[in-house]
């Protein structure tokens, strides 16, 4: 995947297999679906956007197996964005939203500055916790901290 780091836009998805043309058939699909979009749009590719590029009910059941292993790749290649994005990151500070890259200072200026108070207007407003949202509980933590 190329994802333009500023806007986190997916611009290409490409993919190499030798599988059977089920599973190209699903990585062709995956790969069309996901261009062009962001990545906050994918949900960390769970059972909705698998729902909505590819209907199960395509594959025989013997093939399933076909669909799985592609969002298996596409998750694992979204991990390995995101691990890169960590790596990258060099701050002093905490980063707390790993998908998009946001630090501890970020969200405590978005609280601090402009009194933002609510998870999903820190979103909005940084793209923090709305990736795969494992974040959301540290920044209510956050929220709460500063509220009291």
């Amino acid at each position: 995947m190329r994802i333009e780091p500023d806007t986190k836009t997916i611009e290409d998805v490409r993919f190499r297999t030798n599988g059977c043309g089920f599973m190209i058939a699903a990585a062709d699909a995956a790969a069309e679906a996901m261009t062009g979009r962001e990545l906050v749009s994918l949900h960390g590719v769970g059972e909705d956007f698998i729902g909505g590029v590819i209907s199960r009910e395509a594959f025989p059941d013997q093939r399933r197996h076909c669909l799985e292993t592609v969002f298996e790749a596409v998750r694992a290649a979204l991990a390995n964005y995101r691990a890169a994005v960590i790596q990258e990151f060099r701050g002093e500070t905490a980063l707390i939203c790993t998908c998009f890259g946001v630090s501890e200072d970020t969200i405590s200026e978005l609280i601090i500055q402009r009194g933002i108070t609510e998870v999903a207007a820190i979103g909005e407003a940084c793209n923090a916790g709305t990736g795969c949202g494992s974040c959301r509980m540290l920044i209510q933590e956050m929220v709460d901290a500063r509220e009291q």
